[in-house]
């Protein structure tokens, strides 16, 4: 299975205080997922990484990257079309661009499962290409 990660759910994974920490290292352990990064993500994950645990952490995240428990997902001119079209609809939720470029990313590859801790911009964007997203979390 294909799941698209969000910001939320690699910092709950790092984050061995969170309440759902034990839950999705679960889930990272099946061997069966492919867990797909978007590229847009990374800057944030750094920076929430950084100030709350350390650079130490922040490095140990950038060499899970390396070592291809993530598939590393680039962003495509279409995706910035597409993440216009998202900010300017949605314009009253405050969505973002990571959020955003995680549903333009997760419309292009034809994937609707996202694994966040971020339900509510999730469930309120209608995808194109199915009829929801299928949050795991």
């Amino acid at each position: 299975m294909q799941i698209i990660l969000d910001t939320s759910a690699v910092i709950g994974l790092m984050d061995k205080k969170y309440k759902k920490h034990e839950y999705l290292k679960r889930i990272f352990t099946e061997k069966e997922n492919v867990y797909i990064l978007p590229s847009t993500t990374i800057g944030e994950i750094c920076y929430m990484l950084n100030s709350r645990f350390g650079s130490k952490i922040e490095l140990i995240f950038l060499e899970e990257i390396i070592k291809t428990s993530f598939q590393l997902e680039l962003l495509k001119d279409l995706d910035i079309i597409r993440i216009i079209e998202i900010l300017k609809k949605y314009d009253t939720l405050n969505i973002g661009y990571v959020d955003a470029s995680i549903v333009a990313i997760a419309e292009r590859l034809k994937i609707n499962k996202i694994l966040t801790l971020d339900r509510k911009h999730f469930e309120v964007v209608a995808p194109r290409g199915f009829d929801c997203f299928d949050i795991l979390i």
